[in-house]
Formats: C-alpha cells, sequence, structure tokens
C-alpha cells in the first residue's frame, strides 16, 4: 500500500462514535466503571489516569467500546450538602436531611459502615409494614425553569437471612416554589430520574443517575425513595446534583 493509500484510509470515518457524559463508580487498579444514564460497566481510560468514585467524566463510545476521556472541569460543584452523610453522628439522623413518609413510617438514621462509596458513613433507611415507602430528601437547590441537572446516587440493600431481597430505590426531583416549603407542599409534580428493583446485597452498591429539567423556577430538593417491609433496609451514599 503507498503511503497516499495509507493515509486516505486512516482518514476514513470509523464507526459510528457516541459522546455521553457519566459518573465514575469505582476506581481500582486497571479497571474503572462507569455509569452513564444509570447503568454501570467498565470503561477504557488513559495510561496514567487516576480517577475518583463520584466523579463527572466525559465517556466516548465506538464501535462497542467505551473509552473514559477525562474528569469534566466548568461544570460546577455537587450542589447536595452533606451528601456522603459524613456531617452527622452514627445513630443520628442526617444533617441537612429532610424526612417524607409517602406509606407507613420509615426509620432513618446514619450507620458508619466501611463498604461506604464514600467516607464511613452511609443512611440507612428501612420501614416493617409491607410498602413502607419514604423521601430522604436535600437542602433546596436554586433553579430557573428550562435549567438541566445531573443526578447521581449509590444505593445497596441490606437484608437479614428471612428477607425477601425485594427493597426498591428511587432517584426523584423534587420541586418547591420556596426555600422554606417541605414535601408535600411542593410546586409541581415530582420527577423520577432513576429507579432500581430488587435492589441486590451489597457489595456492589446499584447506582442511580440521570438528567432532570426544572419543569418551574424556584427550588429544587433532590429526594432517595424507599419502599421496604419486614426488616428490609436500604443503604444510600454519595448523593450528587450539578448543573449541566
Amino acid at each position: 500500500m503507498s503511503n497516499q493509500s495509507a493515509q486516505r484510509l486512516a482518514a476514513a470515518p470509523g464507526p459510528f462514535a457516541e459522546y455521553r457524559t457519566g459518573t465514575v463508580v469505582s476506581f481500582t487498579t486497571n479497571q474503572a466503571v462507569v455509569s452513564v444514564g444509570g447503568t454501570s460497566f467498565p470503561a477504557a481510560y488513559f495510561k496514567g489516569t487516576v480517577l475518583t468514585a463520584g466523579a463527572l467524566v466525559g465517556v466516548l463510545n465506538q464501535g462497542g467500546v467505551w473509552a473514559i476521556l477525562g474528569v469534566l472541569a466548568g461544570v460546577g460543584d455537587n450542589l447536595v450538602i452533606n451528601p456522603s452523610f459524613e456531617l452527622s453522628a452514627s445513630g443520628t439522623f442526617p444533617t441537612d436531611w429532610f424526612q417524607a413518609n409517602l406509606s407507613g413510617t420509615s426509620s432513618i438514621g446514619v450507620q458508619t459502615d466501611p463498604t461506604a462509596p464514600d467516607g464511613d458513613q452511609v443512611a440507612v433507611v428501612g420501614g416493617s409494614a409491607v410498602g413502607t415507602q419514604s423521601y430522604l430528601y436535600s437542602q433546596p437547590i436554586q433553579v430557573t425553569s428550562g435549567e438541566q441537572f445531573t443526578l447521581s446516587a449509590y444505593v445497596g440493600g441490606e437484608y437479614q437471612p428471612s428477607d425477601v431481597q425485594g427493597a426498591d430505590a428511587a432517584l426523584v426531583a423534587l420541586w418547591f416554589a420556596n426555600s422554606t416549603n417541605l414535601y408535600p407542599t411542593t410546586s409541581a409534580v415530582d420527577t423520577v430520574v432513576s429507579t432500581a428493583t430488587d435492589v441486590v446485597q451489597v457489595l456492589p452498591y446499584t447506582t442511580l443517575g440521570g438528567t432532570v429539567t426544572a419543569p418551574v423556577s424556584g427550588f429544587m430538593r433532590v429526594a432517595l425513595r424507599s419502599t421496604t417491609q419486614d426488616s428490609q433496609q436500604l443503604k444510600w451514599d454519595l448523593v450528587i446534583a450539578r448543573r449541566v
């Protein structure tokens, strides 16, 4: 093959390439796991790259191969206060968070956990009645109608041998007219960003994530919805909200 032919071949378009934004789930020697649109999978990365869980990254898919291009800058910091529940003493209710019982009454508390994706603590939610469901939701984040946010969180199941491993989880955006209103005094319908049914026993943790558009101007609170029964519990950690 001539040099000219080789140059033409190298310049020819390859398989369709797709660019997405993702969140790093884990990073260990020779393996990175990234979550894109709520689905987690291994991805290649450039030699010498160091990644941390929760980092927002640009990801390229070409020919069925995913590659992490790098950590995104200029996208703003995490807008969630106390995102990994490290500001609260073990056994207490999470500082800067709120509870709303949707069905039955849930028990919520901070627990020291060596398996936590970020830091040393997680928020644990449980409720023994069938279909017990609650929101654990954040401090308000000011929004403008049409503004977009990427949301993500880690969740894992904690079950006893007698339990059916059937706890359900959802990442939800709640909308409020002002910064002092609490659920259910909302200004728009709750937006479900991502769900997981029959959450598996940790480890591993399940990653919930996606993009949401503010339907109104006002305030958004990020909610962690837990549905449990018997002695089922859900562990939550590293809740992230960033402006797109």
